[in-house]
């Protein structure tokens, strides 16, 4: 990411109460990851940041639906409320990479790991180089007790960015 004073966070909570981060820690928007990565895994929610100045779509509605979403999950841990905005961006921008694996972790965290992974792969048809992507879908199967399945998620993430 360009400038990592723009991120957002998205999707902050524990699976017990609170909102941490994979270390456990307090996390607020004004936390400045400098990539687009999952915190955690392991039945813990999981976060991404997202540089609001590199966010793909042209369309200023489909964009405020999607900062919407993200506040939504993000400050009230709202995940069936942050869907319906997500939804909303999808249904006017179909390419929108960003919503579509919004939508994702909203779903993972909901526990929801197949739906996760269908909107993971809606985001990897549009962007099969995204190395994080490919770490959030090995995570929902991980998660979802998939390990073969993550195995080849992390693998294809690694060989794309080796910080994976």
């Amino acid at each position: 990411m360009r400038d990592a004073a723009f991120c957002i966070l998205l999707v902050l909570a524990a699976v017990v109460g609170g909102c941490t981060t994979g270390t456990g820690n307090s996390a607020t928007l004004t936390d400045q990851p400098d990539t687009i990565a999952p915190v955690s895994y392991g039945g813990r929610a999981i976060a991404i940041a997202v540089d609001v100045d590199e966010i793909t779509t042209r369309s200023p509605e489909a964009k405020q639906f999607f900062l919407t979403g993200l506040t939504s999950s993000t400050e009230y841990a709202r995940y069936n409320e942050s869907l319906k905005y997500f939804d909303a961006a999808i249904a006017i921008d179909r390419n929108f990479t960003e919503a579509w694996y919004a939508k994702g972790v909203a779903l993972h965290n909901l526990k929801r790991y197949d739906e996760a992974v269908l909107c993971y792969d809606e985001a990897l048809a549009l962007d099969p180089q995204n190395a994080a992507i490919w770490s959030l879908k090995g995570a929902a199967f991980t998660d979802a007790g998939r390990q073969d399945e993550a195995t080849e998620c992390y693998r294809r993430a690694a060989a794309i960015d080796p910080r994976y």
